[in-house]
Formats: structure tokens, C-alpha cells, sequence
């Protein structure tokens, strides 16, 4: 275990390494300037202006120069200073991506939370009107989109009754509860499409242990319903459940850009569009690099998690 988990830490810098490269490349390649951004429309007009403006930030060297600089500085801790608001990337970049992750843990715990019962009840009520009103709503809630769900939530409210759930951002330490009822409605727009998806898998990994041996043997020994399902049945399934509800937390975490912007979070996935839109380079690959780690070391944590659900598996 412990080799393996070593294995797995000394790949981290590669990958970070590639991702890194990997954005660098590709937002330079998106049309735009960003030093006319820092100039805004008064300054657009004066090439002096423009040209101490891009040597201020560094544009005017080669790309790999540009690189090894930006490279040189994360190593130290230092993303720089965001192109659009001139102040250093690293603060806003901690505070962004501390609401991001809470969202991002509401979101799956109201997964887990709302996927797993129903897709539990629907293996063991197979054929019945309950597992076929499970199965339809698991197929509605993959087929709607996240970012629709947010439109509608925002927009039905404020059309019919003129009240909208969009409110003033608070933080945790102003007011821990109001914090979290602003974070629970656009975790559970998230977590609707990914229930859906656990409640599908659910279901079909427990019918698939119903049918083994050995939980025919636990019946026959005359064990309660009640253990063997979590015992010999449930337990067994949480394996590929796991996998799917880590994976569902990198991609909360790396894709809730639209529903940060819908409800008006300042999370890293709002950061992440108005850099994008305001050609803000370095607060993109900065970004990038943390999301790419954040979802590095979930799948590290859902993969050693294995051993300890499964003792049969060994690394």
C-alpha cells in the first residue's frame, strides 16, 4: 500500500507539469489582448500605452520564456498578479476555491444522500411501480442539464412570485448558516444529474450481487433481509459506487463554472470565466493547475478507499 501510494504522489508533479503546459498553450491561442484588458477602452488607442503594458506583463518575451518565468514563480507559491484587477492571484485563488470545494462537498453529499436510498429501494423492488418510477426519474434527471435546471430555478421564481433565490453572497465566518442555505440550493442543481447517475448504478450493482452465491448462502443460513442486504450486498457495491461518486467530485469541483455564475457564487469556476473573458492568462493556468491537483488527490483518496471497503483487494 504504502509503494503504491508513493507511486501514485511521484506522478502528481508530471501531471501538473503536462496540465500546466496544456493551458498555457491553449489560452494564448483564444483571440484577444491582455494587455488591452489592462488598458480598458480609454487606453485601447495609444500603441505607447500598449507596449509598456505588455512589457510590464511579461508578453512581450517568447512563449517559453513566458513559461518558465510563470513556472518558476508557482514553485514559490507566487501565481502573479491577475491581469484584469492587478492584485495577486494566490489570496483570491484560496478564498475562491474554499467556497468551491463546500459547494462541491453539499453537492455530493446530497448525492450520496438522494442516488443511493433510491437506487437501493429500486434493486429490491425489481419489476415493481416503485423501481419503474425510480428508473424514470434516474433517466429524467440524466437527461436535463445542470445549467438548465439553474435557469429555470432562478427564473420560474422570480417570473411567477417576483422573489429569486439569487441573494447577496455571505461568507462562512459572517454567517455560517445563511452561508449554507446560499450554497444548498445550487448544490442540489448540481447533485441532481450525478444522483441519478448513482441511483442507476446502484441498482444494477446490487442486482448483479443478489444473484451470487454467496449471498444465497447468507439466506439460507437464515440471516435477516435486513443484514444481508447491508452486509453481503450493499457492501459489495460500494466499490464502483465509490469510483463514481469521487469522480462526480472532481467534476463538480472542476465544472461548476455555469451554476457559480447562474447563482452568483465567487467560487474558482466563476474566477475561472471572467479570466477566460478577460484574457487574465495567469489566473487561468493558476486555476487550472489547483483543480487538476484537487482532482489528483480525490482519486488517490477513492482508490486507497478501496482496500478498506474490499479486503480482497490488495495493492
Amino acid at each position: 500500500m504504502r509503494a503504491y501510494i508513493v507511486r501514485r504522489l511521484l506522478l502528481v508533479p508530471l501531471i501538473l507539469l503536462g496540465v500546466s503546459i496544456l493551458t498555457f498553450t491553449l489560452v494564448r491561442v483564444l483571440p484577444g489582448d491582455a494587455a488591452l484588458t489592462r488598458l480598458g477602452a480609454t487606453g485601447q488607442n495609444c500603441a505607447e500605452c500598449r507596449a509598456k503594458v505588455t512589457k510590464a506583463l511579461g508578453l512581450d518575451k517568447p512563449a517559453p520564456v513566458q513559461y518558465l518565468n510563470w513556472l518558476g514563480d508557482a514553485l514559490h507559491g507566487d501565481f502573479g498578479l491577475s491581469v484584469a484587477q492587478n492584485q495577486p492571484i494566490a489570496p483570491q485563488l484560496r478564498d475562491r476555491l474554499f467556497n468551491t470545494v463546500q459547494l462541491a462537498v453539499l453537492a455530493v453529499l446530497l448525492t450520496v444522500l438522494i442516488g443511493v436510498p433510491v437506487g437501493a429501494i429500486s434493486a429490491l423492488r425489481p419489476g415493481t411501480k416503485t423501481d419503474y418510477l425510480a428508473r424514470f426519474l434516474s433517466i429524467l434527471g440524466l437527461s436535463i442539464p445542470d445549467f438548465w435546471i439553474g435557469t429555470l430555478v432562478v427564473l420560474m421564481p422570480a417570473i411567477w412570485w417576483h422573489w429569486t433565490p439569487v441573494k447577496q453572497f455571505v461568507s462562512l465566518q459572517q454567517n455560517p448558516l445563511k452561508h449554507v442555505a446560499l450554497l444548498l440550493l445550487p448544490a442540489l442543481v448540481l447533485s441532481i444529474g450525478a444522483s441519478a447517475y448513482v441511483a442507476r448504478l446502484v441498482r444494477s450493482s446490487m442486482l448483479e450481487v443478489l444473484t451470487t452465491d454467496h449471498v444465497r448462502t447468507a439466506r439460507s443460513k437464515g440471516l435477516h433481509e435486513r443484514t444481508v442486504v447491508y452486509r453481503h450486498v450493499f457492501r459489495n457495491s460500494l466499490v464502483t459506487v465509490l469510483t463514481v461518486i469521487g469522480l462526480q467530485f472532481g467534476l463538480i469541483l472542476g465544472g461548476s463554472i455555469v451554476i457559480e455564475s447562474i447563482f452568483s457564487i465567487p467560487g474558482i469556476g466563476s474566477m475561472v470565466a471572467d479570466a477566460v473573458f478577460n484574457r487574465d492568462y495567469p489566473v487561468v493556468q493558476a486555476s487550472a493547475v489547483v483543480i487538476a491537483a484537487g482532482f489528483m488527490l480525490i482519486t488517490l483518496a477513492v482508490d486507497i478507499s478501496y482496500a478498506w471497503i474490499d479486503p480482497r483487494i490488495r495493492y
